[in-house]
């Protein structure tokens, strides 16, 4: 590879990584500004880190790509131009398993939550069928009641929205 299509390579792959930094800087200041549960807010944090480290670590790669081809033309040594790669393909190895560990966390977070979502819709239909019981009974409740559970459940059913294949 000649110089100038490794600095083209590399400048393409260092401004990539910067985008990336940028945006999950910006994605952790809104996530500052939240609320969030102590559970949420520790997910977000370790996400962020992961995320960060594996731009960083694109952005060296991409640095790493410039310099060793500057390197290897400079030095004319076997050992030097493989121990270089050798290094290279390490950091390369290392952003590929934090991918692979963002990936995990992240289907890990969300199925977590969308259990939790399934059984909050199982308690709210429970209670949407004991005012319907108690309706069909004759006794006090009436259908206010009913169409206020009833709103209460679509309103604060997010896994309907969200995982559409839970209503099966």
């Amino acid at each position: 590879m000649n110089i100038w299509s490794s600095a083209l390579v590399s400048s393409l792959l260092l401004l990539c990584a910067a985008g990336f930094m940028f945006s999950h800087v910006r994605t952790w200041r809104q996530c500052l500004e939240l609320e969030l549960e102590p559970e949420e807010f520790d997910y977000r944090r370790r996400q962020f880190r992961r995320r960060m480290q594996t731009s960083a670590m694109l952005g060296l790669l991409a640095v790493a790509i410039f310099v060793g081809e500057l390197l290897t033309a400079w030095i004319d040594s076997v050992w030097f131009g493989m121990s270089f790669c050798v290094g290279m393909l390490i950091v390369l190895i290392w952003v590929c398993l934090l991918a692979a560990v963002d990936i995990f966390a992240t289907k890990h977070h969300y199925n977590r939550l969308r259990q939790s979502y399934i059984i909050e819709q199982a308690k709210l239909q429970a209670e949407l069928r004991r005012v319907q019981a108690k309706r069909g009974n004759g006794k006090a409740g009436g259908c206010s009641e009913q169409s206020a559970i009833s709103g209460q459940l679509s309103a604060r059913n997010p896994a309907e929205t969200l995982f559409p294949e839970a209503e099966s």
